[in-house]
């Protein structure tokens, strides 16, 4: 046979047995077909992407439904509120001072500290409770935990003088010990004294005092009446008060008795008595004159500070005051306690703390004579034995009142 046709016979049974097992395709696999990306590339993209989101936080749906009714921001006129009575039976209380470890100091004007749920812990000696003098403020350090100590502000009597002073007592288990005088002969007299003490964002203690019934010392910045004070904690007055050397703050107010710091702005407010009606709710700058005796509810004298909210139509007599400092309120209020008002009014205010509305609440209880917020929570204090109010079964009182958002 021709060698040639041999040689084809066998290069054709090669070609036969090599594309019945698959060779053909496998070429055909891996170039006219072939895909246009690496495998080995793709497979290391894959462990990659498989490790990246290995990588990744699972997502909580849970959280996520969480996070969006964390951030639902609602009014402060839709607010509900539960009221509790937590003291009864009290004799004139002014302040309310809750302390971190869950006991609760009130100060009853007579002159007793008490803690509810317990009796008199405290009868603070000297104290000249007359008119509306006698024990009034009551403050915590900033520093309470470790050092307890307690600031009292009240009225006593030096010969035929009225005055009023504010102490540092220290807290040893249910008792005061070791007052120190802070500051002393802050003018007095049987009405007008002020008394509401706070401590400020600045570490500063604030101290409203009252016209001590001489309308004119509220001018004289050389006069510790009339005034809002700013003091150290050992009573040194700090350098940047506005007047060097002197505790006065602000100025020009009649019977100051109310205190408290706007949650967003930082700015303080206070409640001002005015004569008969005119009562007052300012919004306090340093070296702030606010017009008493000469204009009273901001009669646009330029040189005098307008008053944020006025009351002309009825007497409130403000006294305690105080923000509910939460951040899913369109609006910061600020709370007034009243006393001839016999209601607290709810202050709503924008975020560079402007008037927006004003709601009358708590108007069953009498005369409200100071407004605590303290964990989520509003703690008042009636003064219906007073002298002036309408004595009430199991007067007077101290209300905790939770407020409650909308239930979607």
């Amino acid at each position: 046979m021709n060698r040639k046709w041999i040689i084809l016979i066998i290069l054709s049974a090669f070609l036969l047995i090599f594309w019945q097992m698959g060779g053909v395709d496998y070429l055909l696999a891996r170039t006219v077909f072939a895909p246009d990306h690496d495998s080995v590339i793709l497979e290391e993209e894959a462990a990659t992407e498989e490790e990246e989101q290995e990588d990744e936080p699972e997502v909580d749906e849970e959280q996520v439904e969480a996070s969006e009714e964390e951030a639902i921001i609602y009014s402060a006129q839709d607010l509900t509120y539960e009221v509790e009575v937590l003291g009864e039976g009290l004799e004139i209380p002014w302040e309310i001072l809750p302390l971190p470890d869950g006991r609760v100091l009130v100060t009853e004007r007579p002159g007793r500290v008490r803690i509810l749920h317990k009796s008199e812990i405290y009868n603070v000696q000297g104290v000249e409770h007359t008119g509306e003098g006698g024990l009034l403020g009551l403050e915590k350090s900033p520093d309470f935990e470790t050092n307890g100590h307690i600031f009292l502000y009240y009225t006593y009597s030096e010969g035929n003088q009225l005055l009023n002073r504010v102490s540092r007592f220290t807290l040893e288990e249910d008792t005061l010990v070791d007052e120190t005088h802070i500051l002393d002969r802050i003018p007095g007299s049987r009405f007008h004294n002020g008394g509401r003490i706070k401590f400020g964002p600045d570490g500063k203690l604030y101290v409203t005092t009252g016209d001590a019934q001489v309308p004119n010392l509220s001018q004289d910045v050389d006069s510790l009446a009339g005034k809002i004070l700013r003091l150290n904690p050992d009573g040194s007055i700090p350098d940047d008060n506005p007047f060097e050397g002197s505790p006065v703050y602000a100025y020009g107010l009649r019977n100051p008795q109310g205190l408290a710091w706007h949650p967003i702005s930082g700015a303080l407010y206070a409640s001002d008595h005015g004569p008969s009606s005119q009562d007052e709710v300012n919004r306090i700058i340093p070296g702030g004159n606010y017009g008493w005796p000469i204009v009273t509810c901001g009669d646009g004298e330029s040189q005098y500070e307008d008053p944020v909210a006025c009351y002309w139509e009825f007497t409130m007599a403000p006294s305690g005051i105080g923000f509910l400092p939460w951040d899913n309120l369109e609006e910061s209020p600020l709370y007034v306690g009243g006393l001839r008002g016999s209601m607290v009014i709810r202050i709503d205010l924008d975020p560079e703390g402007n008037l927006i509305r004003q709601d009358q609440l708590f108007d069953d209880y009498g005369r409200i004579r100071t407004v605590v917020y303290h964990e989520g929570s509003l703690y008042i204090a009636t003064n219906n034995r007073d002298g002036r109010g309408v004595v009430r079964e199991n007067d007077d009182k101290i209300l905790k009142i939770t407020p409650a958002l909308p239930v979607e």
